[in-house]
């Protein structure tokens, strides 16, 4: 229920935020602020001003030196006569002549217009008359008219700050489409304006402040005291600059805040020749950049912490601020940001003090809870702190570090028990295991949605419910001990108690049983029959033949267990051995065994010596008995080989060979089994002397392999750990 009311605000506080920035966005009710961010970004917009646009200006000096204003129209005839003679590419004069004066002076300034004929003229507007609010052209006389190359309008278009930033491309007046003077004017010089005539919006153009533009004096222009080059193919803009012509308009700070008509409408022409105009982003492209900034921040309200969530509200500020920069001085795209951005800073806050409510809540619910819990009583615990919030902070801090403890003490409990422990939810899940436990586990030790079944599973183990017994891959077996901790939920805490040496001496019991019953008992069983009246089918020789040689059977089958058992129970004791002394006594003592076989002992030693930290005597008896399998098992005439080398500087080898007809199939299946599949092909065998070799090398952490086949006979490799720093 908390989470749909959640998910309610969230929609709710997304809504009144959309809604709040669209409507700002299209009210401009953050103009000034969106102002100041464009009159940056168009400044660094601008470059170096055309040289090719120069500035007349009727300045106080003209004043002074031709008479007051408004001047005589012959003497602007004579401006533009004297003008013309530079060849200039165009000229264009922001004076209005809209009203009649002398009919000589106005038929003058006409003559002086056609003549030069690349006059462009400026018109403007006035009310309708017999109307409220219509506007109609107010043209220059209908000669000037005539006799100028083009005209275009002059009105000015300031923004709700009543600064110029932007001109009317063209304005549609009953019906006619009367385009700016600036846009006359490029058009007149073969700019092509036919993205700006169908551009939807009217564009901004990047002011320079006043005097960027090459400009001279009118009464230095009337003197004749201009170089020809400064005018010549140049466009001209004849216009007042002098202050108290009232000429004069608002415009952004970095072009000195004041500027005069005729340095605006140089400007404007400018920008339209450099392609510096900034054209308003259309309003579903801003409304959808929008719509992104506010979605990318209400997610991460239900993703990010509160700090990432305020790193990240202030990344979409400046990430907005920065993007509408960057479009309008490398785009030439004006998008007005501050109105997403005070929709962030408005939803930021409110998300943010939603969140400390329900936080509030929910301290103080798990404060009582947790003082049930704890002291068993739901009364408040003390607490210390500023404001509520902090109390509450306080009190639940207090009361996790009291069930804290008391989960450390728990902890402690598992973790110094002799058992692995898993302790199990209602659900079944893993959800403590102390640190036996993870070593029996550890693959999934840090996984918390497993069963037990899953764990046993997991690792390759073999659990039987039966039993209640888990047996590991590796050969080591637990009793699982379960003891549910609330019986109605169905938690439980199960212990693994360790079996395997339990196990193992089972094993070896029923070994021991089966050796004495069978291994032990058939030799015995010989002798009485041999000293019974089996005896008496034989030869007082051959009796005390087979009767010595059954009981020497069972000297070395009770020797070979007694040898089994003493390194089980009592390990080897290292000294400081050479293992090619061992091979050659080896060699000495099966002699006599191999001339009576003919048999030739072939052993390969190297000269310098190779001393290992070994148990030389259970070694050598190793040894020995792989020599005497060797000469028990190859065919008169044939080699038995010992050799030893180092197979790398911290381990040797020790090889004994044959020439035999190699180990049958059961016996190479499990070589070196206690009481396995017995050879008797040589004899009578109760599986003890390979069992016995294979413990001595694992005793010295070690490793032997066989090599066996009916052809090449039969090749035993000890490998034993041996510093080559004890060589020698």
């Amino acid at each position: 229920m908390t989470n749909v009311r959640l998910l309610g605000e969230w929609a709710i506080l997304l809504i009144a935020s959309v809604l709040l920035v669209l409507v700002s966005y299209h009210q401009e009710w953050t103009h000034r602020l969106d102002a100041t961010v464009l009159d940056f970004a168009t400044e660094q917009r601008l470059s170096q001003p055309s040289p090719d646009i120069v500035v007349v200006e009727i300045d106080d000096r003209s004043l002074q030196e031709v008479g007051n204003w408004p001047w005589n129209r012959v003497r602007h005839a004579e401006l533009i006569d004297q003008l013309q003679s530079y060849d200039p590419a165009s000229i264009i004069v922001d004076v209005l002549f809209i009203e009649p004066t002398s009919p000589e002076a106005d038929a003058e300034l006409a003559r002086a217009i056609a003549e030069a004929g690349n006059v462009i003229l400026p018109h403007s507007f006035a009310p309708e008359p017999g109307t409220a609010s219509g506007t109609v052209p107010a043209f220059p006389l209908p000669q000037l008219t005539g006799a100028a190359q083009a005209l275009g309008h002059v009105a000015v278009l300031p923004d709700r700050d009543g600064v110029v930033r932007r001109f009317e491309r063209q304005m549609e007046v009953g019906g006619q489409s009367f385009p700016h003077l600036a846009v006359t004017a490029a058009e007149r010089s073969g700019v092509d304006v036919s993205a700006l005539s169908a551009a939807p919006d009217n564009p901004i153009a990047p002011m320079h402040a006043s005097g960027a533009f090459p400009s001279i004096s009118a009464s230095e222009l009337l003197s004749r005291s201009v170089p020809p080059e400064f005018l010549q193919g140049k466009t001209v803009l004849i216009g007042a600059t002098a202050p108290g012509l009232g000429d004069r308009y608002s415009v952004p700070d970095h072009a000195g805040r004041i500027l005069s008509g005729v340095e605006i409408q140089a400007n404007f022409l400018n920008a339209i020749k450099q392609q510096q105009l900034v054209y308003p982003m259309a309003a579903w492209q801003a409304a959808l950049i929008f719509l992104a900034a506010l979605a990318a921040l209400f997610l991460s309200f239900w993703r990010l912490t509160p700090r990432f969530g305020l790193y990240l509200a202030l990344g979409l500020i400046g990430g907005l601020l920065a993007f509408s920069c960057g479009l309008l001085i490398f785009g030439g795209l004006w998008l007005p940001v501050v109105s997403a951005i005070f929709g962030i800073a408005i939803a930021y806050p409110l998300w943010g003090w939603r969140r400390l409510a329900s936080v509030s809540r929910f301290l103080e619910h798990e404060a009582y809870s947790l003082d049930e819990v704890v002291k068993g009583r739901g009364d408040p615990s003390p607490a210390s702190g500023f404001d509520p919030i902090a109390q509450q902070v306080s009190r639940v801090r207090g009361l996790i570090g009291a069930t804290s403890e008391r989960l450390t003490f728990l902890r402690q409990v598992l973790a110094t028990s002799p058992d692995p422990m898993l302790v199990f939810d209602k659900e079944g899940v893993l959800a403590l295991m102390n640190e036996r436990g993870q070593a029996i586990f550890e693959d999934q030790s840090g996984d918390s949605t497993l069963s037990f079944q899953d764990l046993a599973e997991a690792n390759e183990a073999s659990y039987d419910g039966q039993k209640q017994e888990l047996e590991l891959k590796d050969g080591r077996v637990y009793l699982v001990a379960r003891s549910p901790l609330d019986p109605e939920e169905g938690s439980e805490v199960i212990a693994l108690r360790d079996i395997t040496g339990l196990r193992a001496s089972e094993q070896q019991r029923r070994e021991m049983l089966e050796f004495l019953s069978h291994d032990m008992r058939s030799p015995q069983v010989a002798i009485i029959g041999l000293a019974g009246t089996l005896g008496h089918t034989l030869g007082e020789d051959e009796r005390r033949a087979r009767i010595e040689m059954q009981a020497r059977r069972t000297l070395k089958l009770t020797d070979d267990f007694v040898q089994i058992a003493r390194l089980e129970y009592e390990g080897i004791e290292r000294e400081d051995t050479d293992i090619g002394a061992l091979l050659h006594e080896a060699s000495d003592r099966a002699y006599p065994l191999a001339k009576r076989k003919n048999i030739v002992m072939e052993t390969r030693v190297p000269v310098d010596p190779e001393f290992c930290q070994i148990d030389a005597s259970a070694f050598s008896r190793a040894i020995d008995n792989l020599v005497d399998n060797a000469i028990k098992f190859s065919s008169n005439g044939k080699t038995v080989s010992l050799a030893l080398r180092r197979s790398a500087d911290d381990f040797i080898q020790v090889e004994v060979g044959d020439e035999g007809p190699g180990l049958p199939d059961e016996r190479m299946k499990d070589t070196f089994a206690r009481f396995g599949a017995h050879d008797t092909r040589a004899g009578p065998s109760a599986g003890l002397g390979l069992a016995f070799v294979k413990k001595v090398v694992d005793e010295h952490g070690g490793e032997i392999e066989v090599f066996s086949t009916a052809s090449d006979g039969t090749r035993f490799v000890m490998t034993i750990p041996c510093p080559a720093s004890l060589a020698g």
